[in-house]
């Protein structure tokens, strides 16, 4: 820098309009040539910078769908493994009942295409005492009765049933039937709903089951025995089996 320069640039008293000149001019070559490229150099960072974090953003969210599918993915495959066994337990299942239901004594109603199964323990007559489900068969629909029989010398004309399950009551109504030879035999035979199929369950899993018969005057009392229990298990069980 010759001495002009110099004193253009140090001084700023009596300033020669030439050394005012190169003062301008070194002045636009500092900004041009100095700040100039700082701030490009800045700017190219910053640019960078927003570019990256929109790369890795972009990179994240890509990552987090494929560990979602995936995820997704082994849940629908272990989902279809589990009903798949279920499948086959239930088909197994069907298969054992619809053989122990063979085994059961049968009565076909032709005329509505109904076929009825019952336990071949149960009384074949109806002038026993005597409780009990049955299956009944339609195509490929199943469903439940129950019936109540109640057998004595004298008439009850009942027209309602209590039954004490372990310390719990439940009534049974309906439309009772009547019949007699040397005997009396009075009976129940209804279709079995979310009642009387809790009233099973308890009566199968009992201590203590017992029945009053309530007639018009009198009413009479027995203990459900162990067999009636057994059958009722047995019953509900083939039933469940053939959903």
């Amino acid at each position: 820098m010759d001495k002009k320069t110099k004193e253009a640039w140090i001084s700023r008293k009596n300033i020669s309009p030439e050394a005012l000149e190169k003062r301008k001019n070194i002045n636009k070559k500092i900004w041009k040539f100095g700040c100039l490229p700082i701030i490009l150099l800045f700017g190219l960072i910053m640019l960078i910078g927003i570019f990256s974090d929109k790369t890795s953003e972009t990179s994240s969210t890509e990552n987090d769908k494929i560990v979602n599918k995936t995820i997704d993915s082994l849940q629908i495959k272990k989902e279809k493994i589990r009903n798949d066994s279920i499948a086959v337990v239930n088909k197994k299942r069907k298969i054992k009942a619809e053989k122990l239901l063979k085994t059961f004594k049968v009565s076909k109603d032709e005329f509505e295409g109904t076929t009825f199964y019952r336990d071949p323990r149960t009384p074949y007559y109806t002038n026993v005492n005597f409780i009990y489900p049955y299956i009944g068969q339609k195509g490929n629909n199943y469903w439940l009765r129950l019936k109540f029989q109640y057998a004595a010398d004298d008439w009850l004309f009942i027209n309602k049933g209590i039954l004490l399950i372990d310390g719990e009551k439940f009534t049974v109504t309906g439309n009772w039937k009547r019949d007699n030879n040397s005997r009396i035999w009075e009976w129940l035979d209804i279709p079995v709903n979310d009642n009387e199929l809790l009233i099973l369950n308890k009566i199968a899993n009992s201590k203590s089951a017992k029945i009053r018969y309530v007639g018009d005057k009198y009413y009479n009392d027995r203990n459900i025995t162990r067999k009636e229990k057994n059958i009722i298990k047995k019953t509900l069980e083939i039933y469940n089996n053939l959903k």
